[in-house]
């Protein structure tokens, strides 16, 4: 997964996530591409829920897990030990993007890829942190992965571990402090659960951000 979208506003994710604290809130935006600074629900060091900002992508310290981590085997990598059992995070999302390749067309086509009934919804995360040069703390974060299933397997390798509420309870839980306790729920969604539907290509540039970045095309859906 390379691009994800949040249509929302602070209100609705601090609602839905029962966050306690807004520490750095970001603009909600259409077009989120790797290595851009974005929002993320964790822990702050009161053990209290709070919206940071945070890099997506952990590059150039573990390239091969930088933007995407595979969650089947996330847990057996030892240099993600200590972000998985104490650096969890949500990663508060309205949808993802795909791209679908049409036998007669050039180029694939894009794919906005929502979650049936669940118009805001969080994907699981893990993150790292670190003192600047200058003193500031920075955060960076990758986002766990599986195989997709069902019929969109043939366009779309891998999907995002998106967390129900139980999920996302356990995920943040301080008290859970070993990987073990919350891998239960890494798996992937149902293909029912999701949909997807064409929008403009126009969301590869990841400068482009405008209203039809997931304003369904008339081409039809899957």
């Amino acid at each position: 997964m390379e691009r994800f979208a949040l249509k929302a506003d602070i209100t609705q994710i601090v609602d839905q996530f029962k966050v306690w604290a807004i520490k750095k809130p970001l603009a909600g935006r259409l077009n989120i591409a790797p290595m851009q600074s974005v929002t993320i629900i964790m822990n702050d060091r009161l053990r209290q829920r709070a919206i940071e900002d945070a890099r997506w992508g952990l590059y150039p310290f573990w390239a091969k897990d930088s933007i995407n981590a595979d969650g089947e085997r996330i847990g057996s990598k030892r240099y993600m030990n200590r972000m998985l059992n104490s650096r969890r995070c949500i990663v508060p999302c309205t949808g993802f993007f795909g791209w679908k390749r049409e036998e007669a067309a050039k180029e694939p086509r894009a794919m906005h890829i929502v979650v049936d009934r669940q118009p805001l919804f969080g994907m699981a995360g893990v993150y790292d942190v670190w003192t600047s040069p200058k003193g500031v703390e920075e955060r960076a974060f990758t986002i766990l992965t599986m195989p997709a299933s069902g019929p969109m397997a043939a366009w779309q390798e891998r999907l995002p571990v998106i967390l129900d509420e139980e999920g996302v309870e356990a995920w943040l839980n301080p008290e859970l402090a070993d990987y073990g306790m919350v891998r239960t729920h890494v798996q992937p969604l149902e293909p029912f659960q999701l949909r997807a539907y064409p929008v403009t290509n126009a969301v590869v540039d990841e400068r482009y951000e405008a209203p039809d970045c997931v304003l369904e095309l008339g081409l039809g859906t899957m």
